[in-house]
């Protein structure tokens, strides 16, 4: 992260703090700053590279637009969901839901999708800079939530999405920021591990989804999730790992099964660990 820089911002310390927190410099002016910026953007905590417009910015949004559309959406019918083994029912997520580690969080969209599914979903996220960008999000999401809990004039489908957030924000776990293979042993045990490590993107391609292209500037070789697998085995009765759908299965370790669609592949491993009846 010796590229990276935190933009002042003079109505309050949240920039010293993230800065001091991530050991990055503090500057009052990233105009010629040629690396990565992190900033607050109309309250949102964002990533940016200045010296490059065209690589967009990243921002992690639960009241999205595409986020609230796909809620519209039957969950059951989407990849991630179906890999992992489906939406957990209503009396299940109410008393004791099942519970998912999302070992790869990024900017939490999966893990989003499934808490909305009913799964109770633990983040781990190894860069201390998407985990600010993860954490920013889920705070200002909370906050939102709890401003709509006092509106009285809402309308009932408005109010009826609110209360969905709240409950799907009340299912995600987001765990300190660190390597997943160290912290996995440490977290509570799962019925499901999920992994969508970073793929290495090609000349042009990388700059086709903007969000990939700068978090690719963040990370190395050790994102790419090479010996994750093996301790996500060892841990749990059933990993997925998401992967582009012409991919190399991870780690070369052939999966017991495959979901497949037109961009995205979901290897689907058995585990060592026996789950409780």
């Amino acid at each position: 992260m010796s590229d990276l820089v935190v933009l002042q911002r003079s109505d309050s310390a949240s920039s010293e703090l993230l800065a001091n927190r991530l050991r990055v410099p503090l500057v009052e002016n990233a105009a010629h700053h040629q690396g990565l910026m992190l900033s607050y953007v109309n309250n949102r905590l964002t990533l940016s590279r200045p010296s490059s417009r065209e690589s967009g910015t990243v921002c992690v949004d639960f009241n999205d637009a595409k986020l609230n559309f796909r809620l519209t959406q039957s969950l059951s019918r989407e990849a991630v969901v179906k890999a992992v083994g489906g939406c957990v029912s209503h009396q299940q997520a109410s008393l004791a839901p099942p519970h998912l580690i999302d070992a790869t969080a990024g900017l939490g969209q999966d893990a989003f999708i499934l808490a909305a599914a009913g799964w109770q979903v633990s983040l781990v996220e190894q860069s201390p800079v998407v985990h600010a960008l993860l954490e920013d999000g889920l705070r200002r999401a909370r906050e939102a939530v709890a401003v709509s809990d006092i509106n009285q004039q809402l309308s009932a489908p408005i109010a009826r999405q609110w209360r969905m957030l709240k409950q799907i924000l009340a299912r995600l776990t987001l765990c300190e920021p660190g390597d997943s293979a160290v912290v996995l042993p440490s977290l509570e045990s799962a019925s499901v591990i999920y992994l969508d490590p970073m793929f290495p993107g090609r000349g042009k391609a990388a700059r086709v989804k903007k969000n990939r292209f700068l978090l690719q500037q963040l990370h190395g070789a050790e994102a790419t999730g090479e010996g994750l697998l093996p301790v996500a085995l060892k841990l749990t009765a059933k990993v997925v790992v998401k992967r582009p759908r012409l991919a190399l299965p991870l780690g070369g370790l052939t999966p017991a099964s495959s979901l497949t669609g037109k961009t995205s592949r979901f290897d689907i491993y058995v585990g060592t660990e026996e789950q409780p009846d």
